[in-house]
């Protein structure tokens, strides 16, 4: 099993900047997922621990070994394509063997034999026995996720690499294969980097998840903190569903008093450790839906009150759409509340669920001191020479 390490990453394009100041360790072992809208970063991340791209600046680390200059083919990763990229004209066979092929350990080829061997053992892995002999054309989508999955794992790689893997099958055949591949990861504990764009899928499969936007890793950290204690604006509202109300700072003393525009106050736990908060400071109040409720559960869980505009029974819940003044605001309720629209309704938050979150998003990470953005780094080293 290899550990990534990402130190002070960057690659621009001209002058478009792909990513930025990445500084992160993927540990042994884990599914680490690249999450983000299109366009921030992820994928070129990833084709930069693959080898593809060279930064700007910056290192690369599997282990203690740095790779930033090794190229792709002596990188031992196995990629797995957006597109497959599968060989028409091949056999599933030989579309999984095309690798090991092509593969010198110590300048030794390996043998028919134990080619033979290694790729009916991966798709035995991948549940696509009895089909080896078939071509590309005759199989399902998901079937051809499963070849290409089976050709990156063939070489028995250090590191496996998954670029959007799911997103060219529908919806039933993306729940199976997602299952396949926590289980396949399981089985072998590969180190695996994963990208997507679907928050649902990251927060399902993942160890930890980096979440990126134009370019920056804003917060890399387990599904449950991610979603629980969101460290900017940006990954509040890209993770799950999220109230945004606009406050400034009136004390700080455990929880933290911010007075909302109704001129109610909201008190609210901080979600980053170490940031520099100020009393009268412009701060954004962040509640997911169901962390409001119709009745108190303790005397110090904050009081909203707002005017129904709009009601959505979902069978599990009914939803309720509401407004605090010019801001609109959602809450999760039992199916069987009785609000209705045009409902004065009075709402309770306990503290520890409302989160007090900085506007400034990347440049409030760098007033963090140990943050992997905070602003302390000195000149970045170059990368590879032309």
């Amino acid at each position: 099993m290899t550990k990534i390490r990402l130190q002070n990453l960057r690659k621009t394009f001209g002058d478009v900047v792909a990513t930025d100041e990445v500084n992160m360790t993927l540990q042994e072992g884990e599914l680490s997922t690249l999450l983000g809208p299109s366009g921030c970063g992820k994928t070129t991340l990833l084709r930069l621990i693959a080898g593809f791209y060279a930064p700007d600046h910056g290192k690369i680390f599997f282990d203690d070994r740095d790779v930033t200059c090794v190229p792709p083919h002596k990188r031992n990763t196995g990629m797995c394509f957006q597109n497959y990229a599968l060989w028409p004209h091949m056999s599933v066979y030989d579309n999984v063997a095309y690798g090991l092929k092509l593969k010198r350990i110590k300048g030794m080829k390996f043998t028919k034999s134990a080619i033979d061997k290694r790729v009916m053992n991966v798709l035995s892995l991948v549940r696509m026995e009895g089909l080896e002999q078939r071509h590309i054309h005759q199989l399902s989508g998901g079937q051809q996720q499963r070849v290409a999955l089976a050709r990156a794992l063939v070489i028995e790689p250090d590191v496996l690499l998954l670029d959007e893997p799911l997103s060219n099958l529908d919806a039933k055949l993306r729940l199976e294969m997602r299952e396949e591949i926590i289980r396949i990861h399981r089985e072998l504990s590969i180190t695996t980097v994963y990208v997507t764009h679907d928050q649902h899928e990251a927060l399902s499969i993942s160890d930890r998840v980096a979440v990126m936007d134009h370019g920056y890793v804003q917060q890399f950290a387990p599904p449950k903190e991610i979603y629980s204690n969101p460290q900017t604006v940006f990954v509040a509202d890209f993770i799950g569903r999220c109230t945004f109300v606009d406050g400034t700072v009136e004390s700080m003393n455990g929880y933290i008093r911010a007075r909302i525009p109704s001129n109610q106050i909201i008190s609210g736990k901080e979600t980053i450790e170490g940031y520099p908060f100020e009393v009268g400071e412009t701060v954004k109040c962040a509640m997911r839906p169901e962390s409001l409720h119709l009745m108190r559960t303790d005397p110090q869980d904050n009081e909203i009150t707002g005017k129904v505009t709009r009601t959505i029974f979902v069978g599990d819940a009914l939803e309720v759409y509401f407004s605090v003044g010019d801001i609109s605001a959602q809450a999760r309720l039992d199916p069987d509340s009785t609000v209705t629209t045009g409902d004065t309704i009075h709402l309770y938050a306990p503290r520890g669920d409302v989160m007090i979150l900085p506007v400034g998003g990347v440049e409030a990470l760098k007033k963090v001191p140990g943050h992997p953005l905070f602003a302390e780094s000195g000149p970045a080293s170059a990368a590879c020479a032309a």
